[in-house]
């Protein structure tokens, strides 16, 4: 029997701007290469993309009834994976709209909506009862702060499930209490994902490799930085180091690339595979990902770059 594979998080709707180095001026208009609008935030990136490469697994979330979170809804189904959306009446769908261009990181402007609101006593119990379960998106949903995910992945360990956790970067650039409510749900973790610019800030190592040292003695589990471009860099319970290179692709759409790689790392865990395994699969799904457009988002497994030999 196929292991049961749950994702928890912000489903909404998301925008993407290109290329954008700098704000209008005051009632000006400026023209720009590509505006594309898709579903479905971090949860819903990982649920499609685990779609598309054959994954079953279960998606735990909220949208509003509004016309974003209609189509939102409308797409998921489309794609076999919003059974599990909860649509809530009179409440708007959050919205990221994220701005991006050449040699700079991407910046998002959000409105939360039903995120806001939407909390852990929201969840239905059954969606932490699973052999793995992610939660994705954690600053993206205020309501789900501090000791209501501390006691939804408790729930989740006690249940016996492998528990991961994707928290995105902190809306107040981590000044706040941020940091605080992310180390202290290390212990509970099998798998911590964070990228190289919020395994930075958390810690407030010099370097990728110097944060990872740190978050690592924190979590029970595996941390798995990710290093955009350059790939990867993972730290096992046992002390086990992992660096891999992502293969070179040309870069058509790099929002999203991060869900992609949890969602083929966890669909090789699924499976049974060994974590070096599953890291390369999860490099492969992101990189083949980030070479694509919008509307031909996610790849198969047959679709998958090569990686680069060692």
């Amino acid at each position: 029997m196929t292991p049961s594979l749950h994702v928890v998080g912000n489903v909404q709707l998301d925008v993407l701007a290109s290329p954008v180095d700098r704000l209008p001026s005051p009632g000006g208009d400026d023209v720009i290469d590509h505006i594309a609008v898709r579903p479905a935030g971090a949860a819903g990136n990982v649920s499609l993309a685990l779609a598309a490469l054959g994954t079953e697994h279960r998606l735990f979330g909220a949208v509003g009834d509004d016309q974003a979170g209609r189509w939102v809804a409308q797409e998921l189904h489309r794609h076999g994976v919003g059974a599990d959306l909860d649509v809530v009446a009179g409440q708007e769908t959050g919205i990221s709209i994220a701005l991006e261009a050449p040699g700079r990181e991407r910046a998002f402007i959000t409105a939360h909506g039903v995120l806001t609101r939407y909390g852990v006593d929201a969840l239905p119990r059954h969606a932490t009862v699973a052999d793995f379960v992610l939660l994705t998106g954690y600053f993206s949903m205020p309501g789900f702060r501090g000791r209501g995910t501390y006691d939804l992945l408790e729930r989740a360990r006690e249940a016996g499930a492998f528990v991961a956790l994707d928290t995105g970067w902190d809306p107040d650039d981590w000044t706040g209490s941020g940091a605080a409510e992310v180390l202290e749900l290390l212990p509970l973790l099998d798998l911590f994902l964070p990228n190289e610019p919020e395994a930075i800030a958390l810690t407030g190592a010099a370097t990728a490799e110097e944060a990872l040292e740190v978050l690592a003695a924190e979590c029970r589990g595996w941390v798995v930085v990710k290093l955009g471009e350059r790939g990867l860099a993972a730290r096992g319970p046992a002390g086990e180091k992992i660096r891999l290179s992502a293969p070179v692709v040309t870069p058509r759409d790099t929002t999203g690339a991060g869900d992609s790689l949890a969602a083929g790392l966890l669909a090789d865990l699924v499976r049974g595979a060994p974590v070096q395994d599953a890291l390369v699969t999860g490099v492969r799904v992101a990189s083949t990902v980030v070479g694509r457009d919008s509307l031909n988002r996610y790849p198969s497994r047959d679709e998958l770059v090569p990686m680069e030999p060692a």
